[in-house]
This record gives structure tokens, sequence and C-alpha cells, in this order.
């Protein structure tokens, strides 16, 4: 039961006294078919409401137990249509009749106006069936305290489905004013910036979309893997023919060589290291999975580039023609630069670098206010300050790991060889 259906028990039991159990004079409701109407246990009110007033006749029996209030006026089909009990909504309109769709509440409420502020769809749709049935469309035109047509309510707070039922049913409310002039289809059109139109986090779409990327992913990492492994046992430069460094490689004393070695280990590594990671994410098929995935990338990506650093490293270490070193050299800075522009242009959002670390400061800041700030994000967004962290990270390390890999490859070309 929660806080405001305990509240409202209370109060009719504070203000009714014996009317807790049976109804007073005055119309209250008993706190018994409060609860039953509020929970949506049907035959209990059903019976409840058959067993009011025992005394008068069918008619007088079924009009005082039906039109019966709580504290707010509201009758029982205002109880069922504000907690979106349809299946009930056709009982007590069958029992009590087509006057109950326009009864209203101290607020001028129709039940429809109870059930389209709830954005209770399927109740909204039972309403509005029940009134064209009965022949009471009037039920659809009820104006509340404020003017408002149900549709207003509907298409203030942005319930889609109910605007439908309603417009569907007669769609001259579409430009019905309330006591501000304003129209429901005016509230639909403004309706359309609140936050409650943002699609709604479902883990189960990235979990899938994840499943499906990570097959093809895993054979980029093992292709890597190969090209790597495929390169260490066929080192540039030639072998030692005789002595005792017969098989040894005739570079091996050169820095440039051992940086080749180093970058195409590291390529090794990373890209094994990327199908552990994407093995694992798929298995373990949780929400989370997507931390491993994005690991994954950032190894595959650090893979990539350490193999083409190796493919440098190991041009300048067997290349003496300057002009052939340079031209080599301007090719694989040409594809680097073309792969990072393409994958910046699909993955990146149409943000400065500048909004996106704002963004990071403000997701990191202690505090009151940080605290609400995290907590609205994360509510509708949820892995939008992971997203941004490994984009920031994924451009870092591009610039960093490319440009100092070939500062330091060019370095080690020119420096003496290494005894």
């Amino acid at each position: 039961m929660d806080l405001r259906l305990r509240q409202h028990t209370i109060q009719l039991g504070a203000t009714h006294g014996a009317a807790a159990t049976q109804p007073g004079d005055g119309g209250a409701m008993s706190s018994e078919l409060y609860l039953a109407v509020c929970g949506g246990k049907k035959e209990e009110a059903m019976a409840l409401l058959r067993q009011l007033h025992h005394g008068g006749s069918a008619a007088d029996d079924r009009a005082a137990g039906i039109h019966l209030v709580s504290a707010k006026r509201n009758n029982v089909l205002h109880l069922a249509a504000e907690h979106g009990r349809d299946e009930l909504i056709h009982h007590l309109v069958g029992f009590g009749g087509k006057s109950l769709l326009s009864a209203q509440n101290s607020a001028l409420d129709t039940p429809l106006h109870c059930a389209a502020r709830a954005g209770h769809c399927k109740a909204v749709s039972a309403l509005v069936q029940l009134a064209l049935d009965y022949g009471d469309e009037s039920a659809l035109w009820c104006k509340n305290a404020a003017g408002d047509t149900a549709l207003h309510l509907a298409a203030r707070l942005g319930h889609g489905v109910a605007v439908e039922a309603m417009v569907s049913a007669a769609s001259g409310l579409a430009s019905e004013v309330n006591h501000a002039g304003v129209s429901p289809l005016y509230l639909a059109v403004m309706s359309r910036s609140r936050r409650d139109h943002v699609q709604r986090w479902d883990s189960r779409n990235m979990t899938k979309a994840i499943e499906k990327t990570s097959d093809s992913l895993a054979v980029v990492a093992v292709l890597v893997a190969g090209v790597a492994f495929t390169a260490a046992n066929n080192l540039p430069g030639s072998y030692e023919q005789e002595g005792n460094t017969n098989g040894m490689a005739v570079l091996r004393r050169k820095t440039i060589f051992k940086c080749f070695l180093i970058l195409d280990g590291v390529a090794l590594v990373t890209s094994i290291l990327a199908v552990v990671l994407l093995v694992y994410g798929k298995a373990s098929r949780s929400a989370r999975s997507w931390k491993s995935f994005a690991a994954a990338l950032h190894c595959i990506w650090a893979s990539l580039i350490s193999m083409l650093l190796a493919f440098y490293a190991a041009i300048a270490a067997v290349t003496s023609t300057t002009g052939v070193y340079d031209i080599r050299v301007f090719v694989v800075n040409l594809v680097l630069v073309v792969l990072f522009i393409v994958l910046s242009a699909f993955v990146s959002p149409p943000v400065s670098h500048l909004i996106m670390c704002k963004f990071l400061w403000q997701c990191g800041f202690r505090g009151r206010q940080g605290g609400v700030v995290r907590r609205r994000i994360s509510q509708q967004y949820p892995v939008v300050g992971a997203f941004v962290f490994n984009l920031l990270l994924f451009r870092a390390a591009h610039y960093v790991i490319l440009f100092a890999g070939f500062i330091i490859v060019s370095t080690l070309r020119g420096g003496s060889d290494v005894r």
C-alpha cells in the first residue's frame, strides 16, 4: 500500500468515525470499499456495494452504494480510474449506470480526468468506449475547475495513447480551449520538449547490440594477433649465417629494431586481451557487459596503432634511401589521419571537446548540486557519462600513442646503435 493510499484511509477513518465500517449519513465511503476499489479487488468491491443499505429498495440500494464519496468527493469510479483498474470500471458502470461517467469530485474532475491525469491508457480507453456505448459523449467534454477537459490533461502530460483514444472518439476536443484559452492541440505540441518523451532506457537492446558486434570485433582482434605473430617470426632484415650468432637477426643491435619488437609485442598482447574481453562480455550476458566491450575496443585500437607503428619502425630499420623512406612515412601518416577522421565522424557527438569536458566536470562535481546533476543524468541517460569518458580517452590515446610513437621512432632512427 503506498503512502498516499494510507493517508486517504486514515483520513476517512478519522473524519467519519464509524463510517470506517459502514457509510454514514453524509454519504462517506467506508475504508473497506475504498481499499477494495483502489486495490482492484473486483469481487470484494462489488460485494460491498451490494451489501450497503439493505433496508431500502433495490434501486435505492444501488444508488446509495455507488455514489458514496471519499474525502475529496471521489466516487468509486473516480478511484478505479485514478488507479487504472480498467476491468473494475466496466463492472462499476454496469452496476451504477452512465451517470457515473460524468460525476465530478471537489475539483470538478470526472473519472476520465483522473485516468487521463494518471496516464492509465487502458482505463481511458475503457471510459471512452463506455461513454460511446451508453450514448453519453458529453462525458468526454466535461471540464474541471480549471476549464480543462480530460484531453487537456493527457496532452499536457504527454500521454500519447490516451490522447489518441479520446481524439478518435471526438475529434472536436482537440480545439476546445480551457479558461486560459489554451487548446489540447497546443499543449500536445508544447509537450514534445518534455523529458518523458526521451526513449526509455532498455539495457537488453544494448546487450543484443554488443553480442552482434562482439563477433566481428573478435575476428578483427584475432587477425591482428595473427599478423603480429607472423611479423615476429619474419623479422625485417636478414639473419646471421655463421659464428656464435648464427640464426640471429642482423639488426638486433639497432635501437629502432628493438622498438619494432616492442611495438609488435604490444600489438600481439592487446589484440589477445581484446579477444578475452569480448568473449567474457558475451558470455556474461549482463547489462554491465558494455564495460568489457569498451575496454576491448580500446585494446583493438591500441593494437592497430601499435602494428602500424611497428611497420613504420621496420621501414626505418631497413631503409637507407631518404626519398623512399619519406614516401612510405607519408603514406602511413595519410592512412592514419583518414582512419581517425572516419572513426571520429561515426562515433563523435556534434559537440566540442570543451562541452564534453564540462559535462564530465559536472558529473564529477561534489556536493548537493553535483548529486542532483548526476541523478538526473543517470535517470534519463544511463551510459552517457561512460560514453563521453571513453570517447575522450579514445581521442587522447590516439594523439598520444600516434604522435609520440612517430616522434620516438624517428628519433631512434637517427640515433646510434646500442651494443
